[in-house]
């Protein structure tokens, strides 16, 4: 390998840890924003306890990141030409 394939693996290697940290505070977002959102309009809307709105908030939550996931995992395995 030379010293300039070297170098370029070395920067995306970079990039790619940069571009990881902002997916994960991405996902880290979007759940806070659906759990938060979920308690808000389960307690309020429904009339239900915090307690409750805790449960429902979570369960919604779980379901869609973990929806996600496996939609991703599912199209990376289903490949380009896959349609």
């Amino acid at each position: 390998m030379t010293d300039r394939q070297r170098a370029s693996d070395e920067a995306s290697t970079a990039l790619w840890h940069r571009y990881r940290f902002v997916r994960w505070l991405a996902v880290l977002a979007y759940t806070g924003v659906v759990f938060g959102l979920c308690v808000v309009v389960w307690h309020w809307a429904r009339g239900k306890s915090w307690d409750d709105s805790f449960s429902f908030a979570l369960t919604v939550t779980v379901s869609t990141v973990v929806g996600q996931w496996i939609a991703a995992v599912i199209l990376r395995r289903a490949g380009r030409g896959d349609d």
